[in-house]
This record gives C-alpha cells, sequence and structure tokens, in this order.
C-alpha cells in the first residue's frame, strides 16, 4: 500500500511538471506471487473489473513476460499499463473514490510493496 501511496504522491509531482504532454501512462508491474493461480483468479475476476469501469481510462495492456535472452524467469508476473487523454486527466481521476478504491484493491491479492508502479509522459512519434 505504501507503494501506491507514494505512486499517488509522485503522480501529483508528475502531472504538475509534465503540463505539455498529450498522453500519459500509468504502468504496474508485479511482482511473482506465492500463487499465480489465486493472483490470476482474483486480479481478473475481481480487480480488472474495477479498472475497465473507470471510463476515463483510454485504453489498457496487460502482458505476461516471458523468460529473460537467458532462460531465467521474469522477475514480474505481470505488466499492466493504464493510458490516460492528459496529466490532468489522470490527476482527475486519481482524486475519485472510484480510484481510491482500486488502489486499495491491490492490497487484496498482492504483497504489500511487492509492485512498481510508473508514471510516464508518452512521447509524439518523431
Amino acid at each position: 500500500m505504501l507503494a501506491l501511496k507514494s505512486a499517488v504522491i509522485a503522480a501529483g509531482v508528475f502531472i504538475s511538471s509534465t503540463v505539455l504532454a498529450a498522453e500519459v501512462k500509468v504502468t504496474v508491474l508485479y511482482s511473482q506471487p506465492k500463487s499465480a493461480e489465486e493472483f490470476d483468479k482474483y486480479y481478473f475476476g475481481k480487480h480488472m473489473p474495477m479498472v475497465y469501469a473507470v471510463k476515463e481510462i483510454k485504453k489498457v495492456e496487460i502482458a505476461r513476460p516471458g523468460p529473460g535472452a537467458n532462460g531465467a524467469a521474469a522477475p514480474y508476473h505481470l505488466i499492466t499499463e493504464l493510458y490516460f487523454e492528459s496529466p490532468d486527466a489522470l490527476k482527475a481521476v486519481a482524486e475519485t473514490p472510484q480510484w481510491k478504491a482500486i488502489v486499495a484493491d491491490v492490497a487484496n491479492f498482492t504483497v504489500p510493496g511487492s509492485s512498481t508502479i510508473l508514471i510516464s509522459a508518452i512521447e509524439p512519434k518523431h
């Protein structure tokens, strides 16, 4: 939960300093869980329906990393990316009870501190 609170704070700092960004994304890197089956059941059955209900999210991508080039297991179980039209759109969503419930729900399927959250500006095509 601390990581998620830190991400919300970071989002505020990031958003205020990225006013010119046309699009932003939130990337969540979920570490390998104790039980992948239990994680997936909760994540896809309960958590993601909450996320999909947020109409301001422009696009959602979920990826399952494969093994590394040397065959080592991936450090992450899932990678979730949520795209928003603008920093202002993300900021507005982050202040809603709906988003706060989504953030609080993460503790129901992950170990605190086991997820990494990144907030990024999408660079325009050059």
